[in-house]
């Protein structure tokens, strides 16, 4: 609808002034020719033309007529302000993006019996707790520092240690043991010797059995 009356606005603002235009110019010649061709070619001759002769009532209801056209312009712009203006607030409105939060993985709140660890799997630490029976019998063996991503190759695939413990450590929370011990694995092919490693596969292969126990 506000198509409708934008369209009608600016049509009749045309004609007004086209009609205004064409009827002032033949005024124009009729008074002199030299007004005519002033008329049709200077700018704003036309507007000397009617100051000039404002007292005929013809040529000044000539320069009405192309006034009122100026009108019909400035409503037919407000009217498409306002609804362009309109829409794109709903669509502002309707087009914002939700972020679809997929379900997230439940971090583990504690490592049971043999590993102590934090709520977040990114946190790495050592397997071995304070409960733990071998390390009370013997001191608990820090892992070697690492200067840079060590990788190891497993069936022509390559892996990080960092990341592999940091795997094996959030599925062992989770009590997934088997994909646990597939990353710990991972992370002893990467950096074969290392302790941390060893004692993370050890612990999970007693988690499994005493898992398979029960």
């Amino acid at each position: 609808m506000s198509e409708i009356a934008i369209a009608l606005f600016f049509c009749l603002g045309f004609l007004l002034a086209t009609v205004g235009y064409i009827w002032g110019l033949v005024q124009a010649f009729q008074e002199e020719v030299v007004w005519g061709l002033l008329y049709w070619f200077i700018p704003f001759a036309s507007l000397i033309f009617y100051i000039k002769k404002w007292s005929n009532k013809k040529i000044r209801k000539t320069l009405l007529i192309q006034l009122a056209a100026w009108p019909m312009f400035l409503l037919g712009g407000i009217i498409t302000v306002v609804s362009y203006g309109a829409e794109f607030t709903k669509l502002a409105q309707s087009g914002t993006i939700t972020v679809n939060q997929g379900s997230s993985e439940q971090s583990p709140s504690s490592f049971p019996s043999d590993f102590s660890t934090s709520s977040s799997p990114s946190q790495e630490q050592s397997p071995a707790s304070e409960k733990s029976p071998s390390s009370e019998s013997s001191p608990q063996l820090s892992p070697a520092p690492i200067p840079e991503p060590s990788f190891g190759t497993v069936g022509g695939q390559q892996y990080d240690f960092k990341q592999s413990m940091k795997l094996g450590y959030a599925y062992y929370g989770q009590g997934d043991y088997q994909t646990a011990l597939i990353n710990f694995n991972r992370a002893v092919q990467a950096n074969p010797g290392d302790a941390e490693a060893l004692k993370a596969v050890v612990d999970t292969k007693k988690a499994i059995a005493q898992a398979k126990a029960k």
